[in-house]
């Protein structure tokens, strides 16, 4: 016997209008569970790339430099910087080179650039490590220098990126156990939400089941359409949720990665393939509430 789906869809889509309020509920709840899960998603897979991008820099420590400081001063600093074995190499750069650097860096924010006034950029040295776990011990001997410029605190203004790469990988890994937390229960009350929702259709045609099971209506024949139901919520739930998750990335993340020096942190094959996840995931979310619903709610 040929399989009627155009009979289950219009019987699902039925049942839906009959019980909207719980259906929207459902649909919305779904959605929320997904969003999260894919905003924890893009998260942690942007800080990731964000950290991973940072890594290839690690090796580098950038010096800044006193305004007052001499010639000889800077070349002594410098000579004490390259006997340093751990060292592999010294960059000096002038006050005057870091200003040009700084505004081929942000030369589309004329703004900006206006409200500079004359050169508050301090000169520095990039120094290489032959292995980034040198960074810290490197700094902590060219922190002893008075040439080293300081900030307000009194802290030597010595940049070390290793320490930025692991407050990034701490608070990416935060953010996923958090996110992860959040997203099981949204997605448990969602699945409970729609075995509502389906408990509600069930009780709506009771008469119309037990008829149907008199005449001889088959196990699958009953129990496919509330299937069909289930699994209609968690569908569009998942793309209520994709497009809010699209809706962020092009705010949020794409700031991010500007901000990165344009990174390429969430690219669109990632997210094509994110959507398939959160569409399988909103699927089985479905009709898990719905198996749910049938096994404890209808007797065929």
């Amino acid at each position: 016997m040929a399989v009627n789906f155009g009979y289950f869809v219009k019987e699902s889509a039925s049942s839906m209008r009959r019980n909207m309020a719980l259906t929207i509920a459902a649909v919305m709840v779904t959605s929320l569970s997904l969003l999260i899960l894919g905003v924890v998603g893009m998260s942690v897979h942007a800080g990731n790339g964000l950290a991973s991008s940072m890594k290839e820099r690690v090796d580098e420590i950038r010096v800044f430099l006193k305004d007052n400081v001499t010639t000889e001063e800077r070349a002594s600093m410098e000579n004490f910087i390259r006997k340093m074995p751990e060292v592999k190499s010294v960059k000096y750069i002038s006050k005057e080179d870091a200003l040009i650097e700084f505004k081929n860096m942000y030369k589309d924010e004329k703004q900006l650039l206006d409200e500079i006034e004359g050169n508050p950029l301090p000169a520095e040295f990039k120094v290489r490590m032959t292995d980034p776990k040198f960074n810290a011990k490197v700094a902590a001997a060219i922190e002893t220098r008075p040439e080293v410029s300081v900030d307000e605190t009194g802290k030597k203004e010595i940049k070390n990126p290793r320490d930025v790469v692991q407050k990034v990988l701490r608070i990416t890994g935060a953010v996923q156990k958090f996110g992860l937390v959040i997203v099981l229960a949204f997605g448990l009350v969602a699945v409970a939400l729609v075995s509502i929702t389906i408990r509600m259709a069930i009780y709506s045609r009771r008469k119309e089941i037990g008829i149907m099971k008199l005449v001889g209506a088959t196990n699958w024949f009953i129990r496919v359409p509330f299937m069909f139901e289930g699994v209609i919520e968690g569908f569009f739930g998942a793309i209520v949720g994709i497009i809010v998750a699209v809706l962020v990335h092009t705010w949020f993340i794409s700031k991010l990665e500007a901000a990165a020096e344009n990174v390429h942190l969430v690219a669109g094959s990632y997210m094509v393939l994110l959507s398939f996840v959160l569409i399988v995931i909103g699927v089985v979310m479905g009709a898990a509430g719905s198996a749910l619903a049938l096994r404890r709610h209808i007797e065929v």
